[in-house]
C-alpha cells in the first residue's frame, strides 16, 4: 500500500488545482451536491494514497483521472438518483476543448450514466479532454482500432441524444398572433 500525501502537499494541491477538479466533477455529474461529494472524496483519496502524484509527469492530468474515477463510481452508486436533467448547473465558462464540438460534448456528458466504465472513460477523454484516438488507446492500453470502433458507437449515441432534443424555434416577427 502506498503512502498518502502530507497535509501540506494536499493543501498545496487544493490551492493549485482545486478549482479545476471541482469544475471537472460538476461537468461530469451535473449536480452541485454530487460534485461536492466527488470533489471531497478525490482529496480524501489523495490523502490516503496519493504518493504516485509526486512523480507524475503531468499532475493535473493525473488528478483528473482520480476525479474521473471518483465521479464514475458515484454515478454507479447513484444510478437511481438522476443527475440534473438540464445543463443548468454546468459552468458556462468552461469551453469545450478545441476540436470538440460543444454540442457533441454536452451530449456525451448526458450519456455518461448510461455507459459502462470503459466507455465513460473514452467519452471523457475524447469529448471533454479532446484527446485523439491514439492518445486514448495508449492511456487505456487498447489498440487504436478498438478505440475507433468504440468512439464511433459513442458518437452515434450522442447524435441520437442531439436528434431527440427539442429544437428551439425562433419567434416570428410581425407582432403577436
Amino acid at each position: 500500500m502506498s503512502e498518502g500525501l502530507s497535509n501540506r502537499e494536499v493543501a498545496d494541491l487544493y490551492r493549485r488545482y482545486g478549482f479545476f477538479l471541482r469544475r471537472r466533477c460538476l461537468v461530469l455529474l451535473r449536480n452541485s451536491s454530487l460534485a461536492d461529494d466527488a470533489f471531497q472524496e478525490t482529496f480524501m483519496k489523495l490523502m490516503r494514497a496519493g504518493a504516485p502524484l509526486r512523480t507524475a509527469d503531468e499532475p493535473l492530468r493525473w488528478l483528473y483521472r482520480v476525479a474521473d474515477r471518483t465521479c464514475f463510481d458515484l454515478l454507479r452508486k447513484t444510478k437511481n438518483t438522476r443527475r440534473s436533467s438540464s445543463i443548468d448547473e454546468m459552468p458556462e465558462e468552461l469551453p469545450a476543448h478545441p476540436g470538440v464540438e460543444p454540442e457533441m460534448r454536452r451530449a456525451a456528458i448526458e450519456l455518461l450514466d448510461a455507459l459502462d466504465d470503459e466507455d465513460q472513460r473514452i467519452a471523457v477523454m475524447a469529448f471533454v479532454d479532446g484527446m485523439n484516438q491514439q492518445e486514448i488507446a495508449d492511456e487505456l492500453g487498447y489498440s487504436r482500432m478498438t478505440i475507433i470502433k468504440r468512439m464511433a458507437r459513442l458518437r452515434e449515441r450522442a447524435q441520437r441524444v442531439l436528434a431527440d432534443r427539442p429544437r428551439l424555434v425562433a419567434p416570428r416577427h410581425g407582432g403577436p398572433s
